[in-house]
């Protein structure tokens, strides 16, 4: 393995103060460091964040107090209201959010996702016409969408309904829908991002509000904070500041007490019963309620959250993972042909990656285009051609804003009939026909940008040295308390030099994976390479190595191991 090895500089004044003014190892002051933590007061907010933060930063929302008072003259008036959600998890959760608020307030309250096979993504008008013939609104509540929807939100006012949009992407800020209001964690007037909240964030700040405005007896920052952070979690927002406080308190509430429909995902999953953490709900619960949009309908897994009884929810769980068994199967379908097939050979090749085939399941290219990302290591959008269309998913590499090029690509060619998204992962519509055309401007334009960043990026970088005799109980703990690890908080990467290994073993079910013992002057620990049997076999003729590793606990033992991500051999 040769990726270039990384050890981040960091202020050795900042460094000293901090490890001596919070008694903690030299080593977690440098990973506080490396999160942008510079003062002990900092790091106080980092590592024992508080809930009132939420209610502080909540008041940043543009659009909020309007919001409330148009929401609160439906339900006053007793109006039909329909919360028209995304069919993702961050959508779905949001529109759960606020529909379990304000069914206190009204009966009067549906919950509408779209089928993305049948009408797409946002809210188009095609959803528009069916939510108007089936419930009739007077008010119409986005959550997660609708900032980029300017024709079905004009459908939607031709009717003669009010409609209060709440989305956290980017907006245009040239032409905004022409909503009564518009809740959304941008600054429309300075075209800045005050707030970086997911979808089921921005909907948990609207409950917040109303419920102190109604004066509720429920308060949705204990009672929803849950699904505001299975929404956070599923969107990869960044988990700092206050996405930080929804997902780490929202976690604490899934232990204390594990709702039903998680309960029944983890029955129909075949997972064990323990406590939960971000990448539980990332590799478990999230794939299987994403499923149901993805190949089906997203009803299914809206159901799960509204229905009550223990049998229907295991019924309805089980269902979710037959959905994902098969969204797994149309996923491996489509990213082994992109792979195998000459075809696309010479467009994996591509700085910015764009490859199209026909009728491919629409519900997989963003999971497959995430994929191709790992494989590639690149920035990659997978379009699916049917009839005159193709409709596609892009997913990014970090520091390369795939919003912002499809925006300057529009801008500049007018290629595209529809896009939206964030940095990281966008969607897109084009003319079959200029599938091409956007593949070759895309490259010329911004392939060295890309290039550039990827060649960054393929070093490792590593927040600090340790002796593995540091590697203890204690140590960890530190280390925990840097949880939740996801989106601009990863996981801490530690490396130690000149380590011996000793007794070697393979374990798994197919014996796939690879432990040692790591031997160090005095300290000794257990790693293990996870998939590593084959591409490992070097460690096992080699006398010293350097590791670079995460520092994780045992689920059986309980104890500190090492995670090894990669290794340079010494000799």
């Amino acid at each position: 393995m040769t990726r270039r090895w990384q050890i981040r500089k960091v202020n050795k004044h900042y460094l000293s103060r901090l490890a001596q003014e919070l008694s903690v190892p030299l080593a977690v002051a440098r990973v506080l460091l490396n999160r942008g933590i510079t003062t002990p007061e900092m790091a106080w907010e980092f590592l024992d964040p508080s809930l009132s933060l939420l209610e502080k930063e909540f008041q940043n929302l543009s659009g909020l107090d309007q919001a409330v008072r148009i929401l609160d003259r439906a339900v006053q008036e007793r109006k039909r209201i329909v919360i028209f959600g995304d069919y993702d998890v961050d959508g779905l959760t949001a529109s759960v959010i606020l529909f379990r608020l304000l069914r206190q307030f009204s009966p009067q309250v549906e919950i509408y996702l779209p089928n993305r096979f049948l009408e797409g993504y946002g809210v188009t008008e095609k959803a528009v016409e069916t939510i108007i013939e089936r419930y009739h609104p007077e008010l119409l509540i986005t959550v997660d969408c609708g900032i980029r929807d300017w024709g079905g939100i004009e459908k939607l006012r031709r009717a003669g309904i009010s409609v209060i949009l709440t989305d956290h992407h980017l907006p245009d800020f040239s032409a905004l829908p022409c909503a009564e209001a518009i809740v959304t964690g941008w600054d429309l007037h300075e075209q800045t991002l005050r707030l970086p909240l997911s979808g089921a964030g921005v909907a948990l700040a609207l409950a917040h509000a109303y419920a102190e405005y109604r004066g509720s007896g429920v308060n949705p920052l204990e009672e929803y904070l849950w699904l505001a952070c299975l929404g956070a979690i599923a969107d990869s927002v960044p988990l700092l500041g206050v996405n930080r406080v929804i997902v780490r308190y929202g976690l604490q509430a899934i232990n204390r007490r594990i709702p039903s429909g998680v309960e029944a995902l983890l029955v129909a999953s075949g997972s064990k019963k323990r406590k939960l953490d971000v990448e539980d709900l990332e590799h478990v619960i999230i794939p299987r309620l994403n499923a149901a949009g993805r190949v089906e309908d997203p009803r299914s897994a809206l159901e799960l959250f509204l229905e009550e009884k223990e049998e229907a929810l295991l019924s309805q769980a089980q269902y979710l993972h037959e959905l994902n068994l098969r969204r797994q199967k149309e996923e491996e379908r489509v990213r082994e042909s992109i792979i195998r097939e000459e075809r696309y050979r010479h467009f994996l090749a591509d700085d910015i990656v764009v490859v199209a085939g026909e009728n491919w399941n629409i519900g997989v290219l963003g999971i497959v285009a995430t994929r191709l990302v790992d494989y590639c290591r690149k920035p990659v959008l997978v379009l699916s051609i049917g009839g005159d269309l193709a409709v596609g998913s892009g997913r990014s590499i970090k520091g390369f804003h795939l919003l912002e090029i499809l925006r300057k690509t529009q801008e500049e060619r007018g290629l595209l009939f529809r896009f939206g998204g964030h940095e990281m992962a966008v969607g897109l519509r084009l003319h079959r026909d200029r599938v091409a055309a956007f593949r070759d401007f895309i490259n010329e334009r911004f392939g060295a940008e890309a290039r550039r960043i990827c060649e960054v990026r393929e070093g490792l970088v590593v927040d600090a040295l340790l002796d593995l005799q540091e590697v203890n109980e204690k140590f960890l703990q530190y280390v925990e308390r840097c949880q939740p690890f996801g989106e601009r908080n990863p996981r801490p990467l530690f490396a130690a030099l000149n380590v011996s290994l000793i007794n070697q073993w393979s374990f798994g079910k197919r014996r796939e994976h690879l432990g040692f013992v790591a031997a160090q002057d005095r300290g000794k620990r257990e790693v293990v390479i996870f998939g590593g049997r084959e591409r490992a076999q070097e460690l096992s003729r080699s006398m010293v190595v350097d590791l670079a590793f995460q520092v994780e606990r045992d689920f059986f033992s309980q104890y500190p191991y090492l995670k090894v991500c990669d290794w340079r051999i010494k000799k």
